[in-house]
C-alpha cells in the first residue's frame, strides 16, 4: 500500500518537523543551562538565579566564545559563472 502525500503537505510536514528540531537544539541547552545554573548557585548561594533570558544570552556567548577560539569554522566559499 502506498500513500501519496501531495508535495505542499510534505513541505508542510518538513517544514514542522525541521523546526522542531532546530527549536529542540536551540531550547534544550537554555534550559540546561538556566536549571544547573540555578542548582548550582542555590546550594552555594554566591550568584543569583538567572531566567531563561539570561540564560540564552550565556548560551550566546558560549558559542560566540567556541566559534572564536577556532574550534569551529563556519566558512562560505563562492565561484564565478564566467
Amino acid at each position: 500500500m502506498r500513500i501519496q502525500i501531495p508535495a505542499v503537505g510534505a513541505a508542510v510536514i518538513f517544514t514542522v518537523l525541521g523546526m522542531g528540531a532546530l527549536g529542540i537544539l536551540v531550547l534544550l541547552p537554555i534550559a540546561c543551562i538556566q536549571w544547573t545554573w540555578n542548582s548550582v548557585m542555590s546550594s552555594v548561594g554566591v550568584l543569583p538565579l538567572i531566567n531563561a533570558w539570561q540564560s540564552s544570552l550565556l548560551y550566546l556567548a558560549l558559542a560566540t566564545l567556541v566559534y572564536l577560539s577556532g574550534i569551529v569554522r563556519i566558512e562560505f566559499e563562492t565561484e564565478n559563472l564566467d
